[in-house]
């Protein structure tokens, strides 16, 4: 096992802490001498760490400006306190902690007959720009956008909650990657039973990389294979303020421009930010257009196929004869008509999320028009087919959250399958398996489909339609685990 705690030797130092540094190029050991006689080392990654930084705030310093005789550690830490312009450093002894800070971009002073090292906060602050959100775009609400940069993103989260009670806490994750991360939450508004929950399940976390908040709500899911996202993914500082505010608590992951939103329920991916900025009114209309998407997307199809392959005495008797002859020299059966239009449509959006955004975009709409005619004037396909698969489509574009809607996406082949099967008993079949997985599943505690079960009364005033603004802005009891438990049991 190789030796982690320094000694007086500092060449000996130099060596421990360079067993843990890997030993590139870009790793710098810049010898000086403190005070014209104190030798020292000063290390850093060029390019992790501001290299002209490094020079003016601290090399320039100890080589011209320290007068002090540096012989124990209070002395390392006074001349830097001192003399040194920057007001972030501590010591350390640890020789594999000094290295995992000197690669997360800081730099590592270690002085002759010191057993610590001095640790400077020198990252390189190269980050892009905040910008408007891409994939979750805004008209009424803030237009900014989190970057790669932890903690400019939680300044931006700073900027808007003023409170000494939102707590922020930093944890480190993967013993390779060694990623910071952050823990945010409002003291006096999170139920303490679930910050409990949360913190066992987050800061005691280990894995051997984290790389993306995406990848971290796997690591802390319960049930990994279930279908619905049990936590809410954003890329806007607004969205993360609201929950907030409601309760909830937001992880941060270095490098990653989202922020992680636990816990989460069923009906808040289908609850777009806008709907508080809009009134009353026009933001009730177009969230009951989004549940009633959401349903489009799931039966239309299979009602269709149902009433084509079992209870064609359904159709108005007109609207039966323009089907029946729509569907003349059609060599595919109605299941399998569905199915190929749906899979083109799919793989042509997979193609546009691949592609850049322009070039996307054009094939995903050129695209769609072009293998739907052509599919059309070939006789693959129906018009009436291809007019229940683009309203089935263009009703997936409703759902606000990305991750909710590839999950409703998902479902509807299942539900073709047993409406081939079983006709509308297989509707109602598959209906019912959804909603018992929803019933059953939680989200750190929380049950996943609160507040409609188990019932919380007091949380209706923001579900299917929102009450006035006034009322919203109170934490939910739904969010309250032992209430939401003991809800359930009676």
């Amino acid at each position: 096992m190789i030796e982690q705690i320094l000694v007086e030797d500092f060449n000996k130092n130099l060596t421990l802490i360079s067993n843990f540094v890997a030993q590139n190029s870009n790793f710098i050991k810049k010898e000086i001498l403190i005070n014209s006689k104190i030798n020292a080392y000063v290390l850093f990654i060029d390019g992790l760490a501001d290299k002209n930084y490094v020079e003016e705030a601290i090399i320039k310093p100890f080589l011209y400006k320290v007068d002090i005789d540096i012989k124990k550690e209070e002395d390392l830490y006074e001349a830097s306190k001192k003399y040194l312009f920057i007001s972030s450093f501590r010591l350390n002894n640890n020789a594999k902690d000094i290295g995992a800070e000197i690669l997360s971009g800081k730099t590592a002073v270690i002085v002759d007959g010191i057993k610590s090292a001095m640790i400077i906060d020198t990252i390189n602050p190269k980050y892009r720009d905040i910008q408007e959100s891409t994939s979750e775009k805004s008209i009424l609400g803030i237009r900014e956008s989190f970057t790669e940069n932890i903690d400019l993103n939680i300044t931006l989260i700073q900027r808007k909650i003023k409170s000494p009670n939102l707590k922020i806490e930093r944890f480190v994750v993967g013993e390779k990657t060694r990623t910071e991360c952050a823990l945010v939450y409002l003291e006096d508004v999170i139920d303490k039973e679930l910050l409990n929950t949360i913190k066992s399940r987050v800061l005691t976390l280990k894995a051997p990389a984290m790389l993306t908040t995406g990848v971290f709500e796997q690591f802390i899911e319960r049930r990994p294979f279930n279908l619905f996202p049990q936590a809410k993914n954003t890329e806007r500082s607004d969205k993360v303020v609201f929950d907030l505010l409601e309760g909830k608590a937001a992880i941060f992951v270095a490098e990653s421009p989202t922020a992680l939103i636990v816990p989460a329920t069923f009906i808040e991916f289908f609850q777009g930010f806008e709907d508080y900025s809009e009134r009353l009114i026009i933001a009730n209309f177009s969230r009951i257009a989004r549940f009633i998407a959401v349903i489009t997307v799931l039966i239309l199809g299979p009602i269709y196929l149902t009433l084509l392959l079992y209870n064609a005495e359904l159709f108005p008797y007109q609207l039966m004869m323009v089907i029946i002859d729509s569907r003349k020299g059609i060599p595919l059966p109605p299941f399998l008509e569905i199915l190929a239009m749906e899979l083109c449509i799919e793989i042509l959006r997979e193609g546009g999320v691949r592609l850049p955004n322009p070039v996307g975009t054009t094939l995903a709409i050129v695209g769609g028009i072009v293998i739907g005619d052509a599919a059309t004037k070939a006789n693959i396909v129906s018009h009436a087919t291809l007019f229940v698969v683009a309203i089935t489509v263009v009703s997936t574009f409703l759902i606000p959250n990305y991750q909710m809607a590839l999950s409703i996406r998902f479902l509807r082949f299942p539900m073709l399958v047993l409406a081939q099967l079983f006709g509308f008993y297989g509707i109602l079949v598959g209906f019912y398996i959804l909603l018992v997985a929803l019933v059953k599943l939680d989200s750190f505690g929380i049950p996943y489909f609160s507040p409609m079960a188990p019932s919380r009364f007091k949380d209706f005033g923001d579900v299917f339609v929102r009450d006035n603004i006034r009322k919203i802005f109170n934490e939910p009891v739904s969010l309250k685990p032992s209430l939401s438990r003991r809800n359930k049991d009676e």
